[in-house]
């Protein structure tokens, strides 16, 4: 069989995957959100990579921060929604996309038992138990960087990561439970977004 020039040259420069170590993702984390600050009157969604990468599917992920409310491709109307009380915040929603396998079959598979369990569970109570050792994490690996402790947005990335991160576990647990495991998962994408109440993301 023919193989086709640019199949070739796009396969080789296809880059070795790298398992992102839990350690490395609070880093990464307070990196992007911080990049995510952008003017009230200007839409400039910034991608954050590591929270469903590491918790949900051992894949890739993304989530987005937009001081516009604009919501993105496949969140305008979520069948899968968290709310939570940020720290200075207040009310937020939490949208967590479909999976996308990149297999049609495993596609509908994955996210039928990802729907079914928004759907019957009580997303927020299941969460619960999880979030405080989320944050003692998360503040712990920030203990070390005075500018973390004192920016005035750190509370509020914080806690946006601690509830994502433990909604991620609560997915990622349920799809074990169905068969589909971190490795059958490798590779897979998903995007999330979140919206509060009075997020401030740097704004005059």
């Amino acid at each position: 069989m023919a193989i086709d020039p640019l199949d070739a040259v796009l396969s080789a420069a296809d880059p070795a995957r790298r398992r992102v170590e839990p350690s490395d993702t609070h880093a990464m984390i307070v990196a992007a959100r911080e990049e995510a600050r952008s003017p009230r009157h200007t839409r400039r969604n910034a991608l954050l990579s590591g929270a469903l990468a590491v918790v949900l599917v051992g894949g890739a992920g993304i989530a987005t921060a937009s001081g516009d409310w604009l919501w993105g491709d496949g969140l305008e109307n979520p069948d899968r929604v968290y709310t939570y009380t940020s720290p200075t915040w207040g009310e937020c929603e939490l949208r967590f996309s479909a999976l996308d396998t990149h297999d049609p079959i495993l596609n509908a598979q994955v996210n039928r038992v990802v729907d079914d369990w928004f759907a019957s569970t009580d997303v927020e109570a299941a969460a619960a138990p999880l979030i405080p050792g989320y944050l003692a994490t998360i503040e712990a690996s920030a203990a070390d960087d005075p500018a973390a402790q004192q920016g005035p947005r750190s509370a509020d990335l914080a806690a946006w990561t601690a509830h994502e991160q433990a909604v991620g576990q609560l997915v990622h647990d349920e799809l074990a439970v169905h068969g589909f495991t971190s490795d059958v998962l490798e590779g897979a994408d998903s995007h999330a977004q979140v919206h509060c109440d009075a997020e401030n993301w740097g704004a005059e």
